[in-house]
């Protein structure tokens, strides 16, 4: 009997050979953003903010910021979800967006030899008519004290105020795991307009029981034209 987990490293194959072929002529959009852990703790809630800067000088993606405020909880045993609002601004206009998602845990933690995940998102911009929907496979593989995190995600975009298509992207993520508090890593992202890698560091934090701190900031440089450099913050206070 073929199960999830089984099915993941096929799903993973197929998704990266399409964002392959697809990232040349089809997307259009930034591959920088969060990169996700295939893990759901049970009775989790958090409080998340994100904020991106992109500073582009040239090509067909503007410079922009993102700031981005999210509450998320487990709803039941592997399921987590997360409503968020973000503002982003391209070249001094400000625009509002909102976004709905969701992580599921297919194996256990160590079950296997990587762990693996998956990830739905549904975001429309509320000052225009332009609507996204995404899937993503989520893995995790460690080497002793090293992790490696790797996210490819399909999206589609539709709206009368964009040309519908398909877009794709790859984020990974390699961290050491030197302590809890720090753990110096590396990211690197890929998409047809963006190309960016660069380092950063990340942490937890113990505040209180049932209290936590996760923080993460990454300094990104562009690989190609489209991009010159990107600022990442990441801030989640976790509580049980």
């Amino acid at each position: 009997m073929i199960n999830a987990a089984h099915l993941l490293p096929l799903c993973f194959s197929l998704v990266s050979v399409c964002a392959l072929m697809a990232g040349e002529v089809l997307a259009d959009g930034s591959a920088i953003g969060q990169i996700y852990a295939p893990y759901v703790q049970p009775l989790e809630r958090e409080l998340e903010l994100l904020w991106l800067d992109e500073n582009r000088k040239g090509g067909v993606i503007p410079s922009n910021s993102l700031s981005k405020l999210g509450f998320g909880t487990s709803l039941f045993a592997g399921v987590y979800t997360e409503i968020s609002m973000a503002s982003i601004e391209i070249d001094g206009e400000q625009t509002q967006q909102v976004e709905l998602e969701g992580i599921w845990q297919v194996t256990e933690q160590g079950e296997y030899s990587s762990d693996w995940g998956m990830l739905l998102e549904a975001e429309t911009n509320l000052d225009s008519d332009i609507s996204e929907f995404s899937v993503g496979v989520l893995n995790q593989k460690d080497w002793g004290k090293i992790s490696l995190l790797t996210n490819v995600v399909a999206s589609y975009e539709w709206g009368e105020d964009i040309v519908s298509e398909f877009e794709t992207r790859l984020g990974m993520q390699a961290r050491y795991r030197l302590r809890p508090t720090f753990e110096p890593m590396i990211e690197f992202f890929q998409g047809q307009d963006t190309t960016a890698l660069g380092v950063g560091a990340g942490g937890l934090i113990k505040l209180s029981p049932g209290r936590q701190l996760r923080w993460g900031v990454s300094a990104l440089k562009g690989l190609n034209p489209e991009l010159e450099d990107a600022i990442k913050l990441e801030l989640e206070y976790e509580f049980f």
